[in-house]
């Protein structure tokens, strides 16, 4: 799988590990769990990096899109990673929201930029970063069962408790002041090359999400237009 290197014995990913690996094992199942699991997944990631490095900012507000657009974090993203953050925020929503069916290759690109994300964090933050890409063959073809209207009333495919979270970013703070001194270092002596998605994909993406969310049927009544 692809986010098997999450798992690691000093526990230094465990925020967001746990919800990387279910997305990636419940997409053959169900790509709106997927979907689902993927934005959550991103969520933990993100709090992840705000504990971890110091010269993150903590916005007003600390939902997810407060988060994504604090400047501070903005900046300290790669900028060929950022933009694509929309897309799987935006799919998990409709996932959630909405009846619209859920491609399986939609939730397989919301996969790959969370991968994309999770990658760039750990070649800037890793202590022993490896140069890797995702491979949709990884993907488990693999069934779960699973019970889908309870897992989408709570928007999560794992109920992770809001205390054990807190207690796992207050581990991190006391890595923090080290950690952020050495990601300068790592980003200078690392190579990072994440899988681009071209500016044209990325907009159509957005573009069709958006139009599913505010209810049309993309497969029925649109011609694409050049």
């Amino acid at each position: 799988m692809n986010f098997d290197f999450l798992k690691r014995e000093d526990g230094y990913y465990d925020l967001f590990a746990d919800a990387a690996i279910e997305a990636e094992k419940v997409l053959s199942t169900s790509s709106a769990m997927c979907a689902i699991g993927c934005r959550k997944a991103l969520e933990l990631a993100v709090r992840w990096v705000y504990s971890i490095d110091d010269t993150i900012q903590t916005p007003y507000r600390d939902n997810l899109q407060s988060l994504l657009h604090e400047t501070s974090f903005k900046y300290a993203v790669d900028p060929r990673i950022w933009p694509q953050l929309q897309f799987t925020v935006r799919l998990g929503n409709q996932a959630v929201h909405s009846d619209q069916r859920i491609s399986s290759q939609d939730a397989m690109m919301s996969l790959k930029v969370l991968f994309n994300f999770i990658d760039w964090l750990d070649y800037s933050y890793g202590p022993d970063y490896q140069e890797r890409s995702f491979d949709s063959a990884k993907v488990p073809a693999v069934q779960l069962a699973l019970n889908i209207k309870a897992i989408k009333e709570r928007e999560s495919l794992l109920e992770q408790k809001e205390s054990r979270i807190q207690e796992l970013e207050a581990k991190l703070k006391q890595l923090s002041s080290q950690v952020t001194a050495e990601k300068e270092q790592n980003q200078k002596t690392r190579d990072f090359n994440p899988d681009e998605i071209s500016e044209y994909q990325t907009r159509k993406l957005f573009i069709d999400v958006d139009l599913r969310i505010a209810g049309w049927d993309l497969d029925e009544s649109v011609v694409a237009e050049y």
